[in-house]
C-alpha cells in the first residue's frame, strides 16, 4: 500500500491531467447513453411477470399511439372551454376527449382532459406535445399522467440536486477546518459522477430513474467517505 500512496505523490499531476481528460470524455459519451424507460426489461426472464408481456405482446400488435391525460383544478366554465380548444389546436395531438357535462371528466374541482396522439411515447411529436402543455399552462394548477406523461415527466427536477449541493456545500463551509476543504471535495465527488454517468456506455442502457437520481445518491454517499479521508489524512500529517 506504501508503494502505491507514494507512486500517486510522486505523480500527481500525470493523474490529474489523466482524470481531467477521463472526464472530458466521460460528458461526450454520456450522452451517448441510452435511457430505458421499460421497466419491465429488468426483470427475470423466467418470472411471472415477463413471461406474461411476452404472451401479450406477441398475440397483440403493439399500437403505435399515446395518450397524455391533464387534470386541471378551479377551472371557470368559460376556461374550460378555452383550454379545450388549445389543446385542439396543439401540433400532433389527433383529438381531445372532454364532455361539458360528463361526470367523468367534471367532479368536484377537477377537470380531466384526455389528449390523444398517433405516434408512441417516446416519439418526438410526443415530447413535444408535453413540453408545450408544461410551458403553456404553468400558470395553472395541473397535474398530466399517462403514457406520454410517464415517459417525459422528470423523475428528479434539476433544482433539486443544485439545493443538495448548495446545502453540501454550506455544511461542510461551517464544519470543515479549512475553505478549500469543501470545495475539493465537491470537485472530486463531481469528477466521480461524470466518470460514472459516463462509463454506463459499458452497459448499453441505464434506466431513466437510475439516470436521474445516481448523481444526488453518489453525492450524499461520497460524503461521509471524503469527509473520513481528510481527518485520516490529519492525523498521519501531525504524527
Amino acid at each position: 500500500m506504501r508503494k502505491v500512496t507514494d507512486f500517486i505523490i510522486k505523480q500527481r499531476n500525470i493523474i490529474i491531467v489523466l482524470f481531467i481528460i477521463l472526464s472530458i470524455i466521460s460528458i461526450v459519451i454520456s450522452t451517448k447513453v441510452k435511457i430505458n424507460y421499460d421497466m419491465t426489461e429488468y426483470m427475470p426472464s423466467d418470472s411471472e411477470t415477463r413471461l406474461g408481456l411476452d404472451i401479450m405482446n406477441k398475440e397483440f400488435e403493439e399500437e403505435n399511439t399515446s395518450v397524455l391525460n391533464i387534470m386541471f383544478k378551479n377551472l371557470t366554465e368559460d376556461e374550460k372551454v378555452e383550454i379545450q380548444e388549445k389543446l385542439s389546436n396543439i401540433e400532433g395531438v389527433s383529438s381531445v376527449e372532454y364532455e361539458k357535462d360528463n361526470e367523468k371528466y367534471n367532479k368536484d374541482e377537477n377537470t380531466l382532459y384526455i389528449l390523444n396522439v398517433d405516434e408512441a411515447e417516446d416519439s418526438k411529436t410526443a415530447k413535444d406535445i408535453y413540453k408545450y402543455v408544461n410551458d403553456n399552462f404553468k400558470d395553472y394548477d395541473f397535474y398530466t399522467s399517462g403514457s406520454i406523461s410517464n415517459r417525459n415527466m422528470e423523475i428528479l427536477p434539476a433544482w433539486i440536486i443544485a439545493l443538495a449541493v448548495f446545502i453540501c456545500t454550506v455544511i461542510l463551509i461551517i464544519m470543515c477546518e479549512s475553505y478549500i476543504e469543501p470545495f475539493l471535495f465537491l470537485i472530486c465527488i463531481g469528477i466521480a459522477v461524470l466518470l460514472n454517468s459516463g462509463t454506463n456506455i459499458i452497459l448499453g442502457t441505464v434506466s431513466n430513474i437510475t439516470s436521474s437520481i445516481s448523481a444526488i445518491l453518489q453525492l450524499a454517499l461520497s460524503m461521509d467517505y471524503s469527509i473520513m479521508l481528510i481527518n485520516r489524512y490529519k492525523q498521519d500529517y501531525e504524527k
